[in-house]
This record gives structure tokens, sequence and C-alpha cells, in this order.
């Protein structure tokens, strides 16, 4: 009760004000009605081979994007002591869904382009009712072969009205 105050009438106008502003300068939006349908009608597209055709893996997407969160587990042993330490890591890395096996259940870019587009457009909408893209373009700008997510979501919509 003591960290949190109600907001004044003049913070909440100057937020509006902020909000208002931002709006202006944002040029470009994604219209995210029917994606829901068409990732659910599109698992085994070819659609997913072409998309990730100039992906290089580089995992620079994951590794900008505000609501990315996927991390790695290593067991460090040093000296006789040892400790777990939990490291950032990428869905879009080779080895990231690796078993102790050897099995990997996204072994090329297809399926992991695949499983980002996923995760952010459909399952964290069906199990959280939120969409994973917060529309920041930061994976747009850092993407050194220029894949556009807002083109992808596109061209997955079209790719599915054409089927």
């Amino acid at each position: 009760g003591d960290l949190f105050a109600d907001s004044e009438k003049e913070d909440d106008d100057e937020a509006g004000r902020v909000k208002e502003e931002a709006e202006k300068v944002v040029s470009r939006s994604v219209d995210l009605d029917g994606v829901q349908e068409a990732l659910e009608g599109s698992f085994e597209s070819e659609y997913w081979e072409d998309f990730s055709r100039r992906c290089l893996g580089c995992g620079i997407c994951t590794l900008l994007c505000p609501t990315c969160h996927c991390f790695d587990i290593n067991d460090i042993v040093t000296g006789g002591a040892g400790w777990r330490e939990r490291t950032w890591d990428s869905c879009q890395f080779p080895h990231y869904t690796a078993h102790a096996s050897g099995h990997n259940p996204r072994p090329t870019k297809r399926y992991r382009q695949r499983n980002r587009v996923y995760h952010k457009f459909l399952y964290m909408n069906k199990n959280l009712d939120v969409t994973g893209c917060v529309g920041c373009g930061r994976c747009i700008s850092g993407c050194p072969v220029n894949i556009d997510i807002i083109e992808v979501i596109e061209g997955l919509k079209e790719a599915r009205s054409d089927a």
C-alpha cells in the first residue's frame, strides 16, 4: 500500500497527451483479424518453408523482442564446486529444443520460425488472451535480411485465403 498512490489528474492528462502524440508517429500497424484462423489452418503449410528461406537463424528477432523470454539452464562445475545458471536463449537457435536423446522436434528454420509466429499470435492469445507482439518493430529493424513480422502475418493470411 505504501508503494503506490492514485495518479493525479495532471498525470492522467499528461499520459493521455503522450499517448496521442505517440499514436500520430506510428505509421504502420498489423490487422490481426483472421490471424488465429489462418494459423490454425496452416500448421503444415508450405508457407513456412518459403518464409523461412530468408532467415539466417541468428535469433536477433528474439533477442531484441521485449516479450521473448526463452532461456536455458546450465550446470557449471569448477574445482569441485558447482552451481546452476539460467542463461538467455532463443527459440531460433538450432539446439534450443534438442532433447538429451538427440531428437530435435524443430530441426530446421521452418519449424522454428513457425513456432515463433504461432507462439506470439496464437498460443499466447489462446492461453493468456494477449498477443505476444507489442508492435515495437525491433525485430524488423534488427533483422539482417529484413524479415518483417507484419509482412509475415499478412502473407500468412493471404496464403491461407488462397488455399
